[in-house]
């Protein structure tokens, strides 16, 4: 749907030049969700700007092939002269399609469905950061774009509201939008994105799945980055080394009510228990006296899942993972909780602690569920 050949931008400021962009390419398909992730002023809204039209750049080229893009921005733009209603159905009647009955009714439907439907008739003035910013989104899915361009829209809003924002945009992915969002919420990147963009200095230098994106640790500056994201979020917690992936496997375990599931979707194998060393047997023997059940969906099995699965088959709920499917990475969910496990320099945890993200995923694991072999 999107396609940008080495497009190029320098900012010009009082005698200084500034990179924009340096050569970004991509190519982009419908249905796709990217999140473009980055330090302040790396060029992630330079992009997006770029590709909305609302910038002009040095040289390359961007096309649309005939889609509409919707874009929103973290500054909400509502008419203040208009109630939330006249706000939303305002394009769509400067574009004559529909009568203004219809477009009324279509609006009240999404308001509606979004938890809006009080704020109907009230004025900008009179909605919060987060009913703005959602307003703003609908009124942008009125227009009924091919595409939405979201521009760090909850970065001026408290946890809260954020919330609020990122739950409808979690919807719209279910139905299928196709989205491309500059973001620094990695709990929100990892449970919705399809593609992650890493940008530093205007130059895109990662286009890769989340799963390998948020594994792969071997470039310290994006290692860097996904850390510091981390200590500002407060649903993200990292557990680094062998110590602590030992403490928080243990202390996970023992607090787990009796009777609980983990949902289990990854890879790893055998690879899971030996940071665990001499922990495990004990691991193991509070699992099996609380019947706590491990619900899997894996490409293989190691040693110890085929005796587990031999030994306590009560315990074990295994399915096999066709390798065709892309699998989002080796995660676990239990409750309101996501365990993300990377195995790559040293073993490492990021808990995201968030119901919606935690839903997110586990629907996931229920489509993959389905899609497996007994």
């Amino acid at each position: 749907m999107i396609k940008l050949t080495n497009i190029t931008k320098k900012f010009h400021n009082n005698g200084t030049e500034k990179w924009g962009l340096q050569n970004v390419s991509l190519d982009m398909q419908r249905g796709e969700i990217v999140c473009i992730l980055g330090a302040s002023g790396s060029g992630k809204s330079t992009l997006l700007r770029s590709i909305a039209g609302l910038e002009t750049f040095d040289s390359g080229s961007c096309g649309a092939s005939g889609a509409t893009l919707g874009y929103v921005s973290q500054e909400y733009t509502l008419w203040p002269h208009l109630n939330v209603v006249e706000n939303i159905i305002l394009a769509p009647l400067l574009k004559q399609t529909g009568t203004r009955s219809e477009q009324v009714d279509k609006a009240y439907l999404l308001l509606e469905r979004f938890e809006l439907l009080d704020c109907a008739e009230s004025y900008p003035h009179q909605l919060s950061g987060g009913q703005k910013q959602r307003v703003a989104l609908l009124r942008s899915i009125m227009r009924q774009p091919d595409v939405l361009l979201l521009d760090e829209i909850t970065s001026a809003l408290d946890p809260e509201l954020t919330k609020s924002v990122l739950d409808l945009i979690r919807a719209l992915a279910k139905d299928g939008y196709t989205m491309i969002i500059v973001t620094h919420h990695m709990s929100f990147a990892l449970s919705v994105a399809s593609r992650i963009l890493f940008m530093k200095q205007g130059v895109l230098v990662r286009d890769q799945s989340p799963d390998v994106f948020f594994s792969d640790f071997s470039d310290p500056e994006i290692r860097a980055y996904i850390m510091d994201i981390a200590r500002h979020d407060e649903s993200i917690e990292i557990f680094r080394g062998t110590e602590q992936y030992q403490a928080y496997h243990m202390g996970l375990i023992k607090r787990l009510p009796k009777n609980s599931t983990i949902l289990i979707a990854g890879a790893v194998g055998d690879r899971w228990y030996t940071p665990m060393a001499e922990f495990y047997q004990k691991y193991e023997q509070v699992r099996i006296q609380k019947n706590i059940v491990w619900k899997m969906v894996t490409y293989d099995q190691g040693d110890t899942d085929r005796r587990l699965l031999q030994e306590h088959p009560e315990l074990n709920q295994f399915r096999k993972m066709s390798r065709q499917i892309q699998n989002p990475a080796n995660y676990n969910v239990f409750g309101d909780t996501v365990i993300t496990q990377i195995f790559e320099q040293e073993p490492t945890i990021i808990q995201i602690k968030n119901q919606s993200v935690a839903d997110a995923y586990t629907s996931f694991f229920e489509d993959l569920w389905e899609q497996s072999s007994e």
